[in-house]
């Protein structure tokens, strides 16, 4: 994340899982043998036992001074604060609308994320935990964005935020431009191509998900100054 900052991204994204004593925890996958030197399940673990893992076993990049620990929620918010975080919900049982609301509440951060899950239950329990959170289309609101565009209806997006995967020729301007007429945003996942990347800047995309922040900035900041 701090890499990502120094390299020009705008907004970070975090994965949440929560542990068996209700802390909220940055992490992808449930089993944390699947990358750390621990075996078992987030949500079967406490806080303590999880912090003592080292996270970074299975990297493959420049060498790193020493263990890494999966962090929590509460310290990814207060490390950059200020900075826009989009925050999806990996966990569904049990839930964590509850324990997430009372983060963001406790740091300040209610204004300055936004949420997501494949599960729309999900994502609407914590949005009704924290009323004033942005919450991204859920598969319901493209159900009915789908249906709207075949019937040519007037409808406008209950999300301010659209976050599709990237699919080969589905970006072009003129779908762009709907969504934004229809009151929502695009942010693409996930693209590191940097042919790919300026296409979807000059077709309009609001933001990419990216592991390679650095090109991203670099074609979206030429592009923009081409008055594209």
């Amino acid at each position: 994340m701090e890499r990502s900052i120094a390299a020009g991204a705008d907004i970070l994204d975090v994965d949440l899982r929560m542990t068996s004593d209700e802390v909220i925890v940055a992490r992808h996958d449930r089993d944390v043998g699947s990358s750390t030197s621990g075996r078992g399940n987030v949500d079967e673990m406490t806080w303590a036992e999880l912090r003592r893992l080292d996270a970074a076993v299975a990297w493959t990049g420049a060498p790193l001074d020493g263990p890494v620990r999966v962090p929590s929620l509460e310290q990814i918010l207060t490390r950059f604060d200020g900075v826009t975080i989009s925050l999806e919900i990996k966990q569904v049982d049990p839930p964590l609308a509850g324990p997430l609301c009372e983060v963001l509440e406790r740091s300040g951060s209610v204004d300055r994320v936004y949420l997501s899950a494949n599960d729309d239950e999900a994502v609407y329990a914590a949005q009704e935990s924290c009323p004033g959170t942005l919450i991204t289309t859920t598969y319901s609101d493209l159900d009915r964005m789908r249906a709207a565009e075949e019937g040519d209806d007037e409808w406008c997006s209950s999300s301010p935020i659209g976050q599709p995967p990237f699919r080969e020729g589905r970006f072009d301007a003129e779908r762009v431009a709907e969504s934004h007429r229809r009151g929502m945003a695009v942010f693409v996942w996930t693209v590191d191509d940097p042919v790919t990347l300026r296409e979807l800047a000059e077709a309009g995309v609001d933001g990419v998900y990216t592991r390679r922040p650095d090109l991203a900035r670099a074609v979206f900041d030429d592009t923009s100054q081409d008055g594209t």
